[in-house]
């Protein structure tokens, strides 16, 4: 069963109250708002990935410098929207913003004085589609939150039945989570140097069970997956807070690297791809579908990357397409696409979207 963990490094934007390099603290007032998008540059490129290290937390400044190592990037645009209209909304009406990360998962969120929470997701894998609400919601960024700040340990739990495959099943979403301020200081990246920032660190282990509930008796135990992540994420003074992330695995090694190229938060550019933008099925082994919708008439271009950033396909090349619903249909036979993962960056009107498409 797919994770359900949403990155740290996937959501929130934060004030930094207090501009002071002695003392920085995370206020509600630049919390994301449907509208937000931050374009990150991200590398997951194994070759690449060891020149990120992080350094060890400090109540004292520190400068990091990430200018290098970016040599395999691709496009890893994170958009804010409205709930209203995305699927799973209506199991989650509390939430006040929602973020599509691609290969069927949809999250959902509540921002407030408190900060931001996961409060559930919206899952589809293996063609099942389930909405699992999350008891107590789990911390993203809770304010205000200054250097050497902890929620401790927060274990979150969720659960939904389905059927898969004509059987009733039960699947089951535990995950227990540490957000801590461990570091503050001047970053460096390809973009930009940032003088004042806080670096928030997030440790979660999770787990993703199925049992088969025939109806009688206790459910029947299938399968677990479990994972551990620790995230890195540095934020300054500013509504385009989030400058750069690092993701690392339960070995440490780091995972994946990104850093804000752009931000913007003007709704109408958002929104025509983020709320109906789907690639299906996916996994795929044939044909596999992407569909979306144009606000208004619009130029689309659609490419295919794979892991180290090299185009492989040309589906759409700047096309001018008129509005509403459009479906393209790309053939993985046909492209000769190996087995394994890629990116298919969709281009609308200049805004662009990347989903994750699984080749087997």
């Amino acid at each position: 069963m797919k994770k359900l963990y949403i990155s740290l490094s996937l959501v929130t934007s934060m004030l930094l109250a207090n501009k002071s390099t002695a003392q920085i603290t995370l206020s509600s007032t630049y919390l994301p708002q449907a509208g937000y998008t931050y374009n990150m540059v991200a590398d997951t490129t194994p070759a690449d990935l060891p020149t990120f290290t992080v350094s060890a937390g400090s109540a004292s400044a520190q400068t990091w410098d990430y200018t290098a190592g970016f040599n395999t990037v691709y496009s890893n645009a994170m958009a804010f929207v409205a709930p209203a209209g995305n699927p799973g909304a209506a199991s989650f009406p509390s939430a006040n913003v929602a973020i599509n990360r691609g290969g069927g998962t949809w999250g959902y969120l509540t921002t407030g004085a408190n900060g931001l929470y996961l409060i559930g997701a919206d899952v589809t894998t293996s063609g099942v589609t389930v909405d699992i609400p999350f008891s107590p919601s789990a911390p993203q960024i809770p304010v205000p939150f200054t250097q050497g700040n902890t929620t401790g340990i927060v274990a979150y739990s969720g659960t939904a039945s389905a059927t898969f495959q004509g059987l009733p099943i039960i699947i089951s979403h535990r995950g227990a989570r540490i957000v801590t301020a461990d570091a503050f200081g001047m970053i460096t990246t390809p973009t930009a140097t940032y003088s004042n920032t806080l670096r928030v660190k997030t440790y979660e282990i999770t787990s993703d069970s199925i049992f088969l509930n025939l109806g009688f008796g206790s459910p029947q135990f299938q399968q677990a997956i479990y994972d551990t992540t620790t995230n890195y994420s540095w934020y300054q003074n500013s509504p385009d807070a989030l400058v750069m992330s690092v993701d690392q695995k339960t070995s440490g090694a780091t995972s994946k690297v990104q850093y804000l190229q752009t931000f913007s938060n003007a709704v109408n550019t958002i929104k025509h791809i983020e709320l109906a933008t789907n690639l299906y099925p996916n996994p795929a082994s044939t044909l596999t579908y992407l569909s979306y919708e144009n606000a208004t008439s619009a130029k689309v271009s659609a490419n295919i990357f794979d892991v180290t950033g090299k185009q492989v396909a040309a589906i759409l090349n700047n096309q001018q397409q008129a509005a509403g619903k459009q479906t393209l249909t790309i053939d993985v036979n046909n492209l000769q696409l190996a087995q394994g993962l890629y990116m298919v960056q969709l281009t609308i009107n200049g805004a662009t979207k990347t989903l994750k498409l699984n080749v087997q």
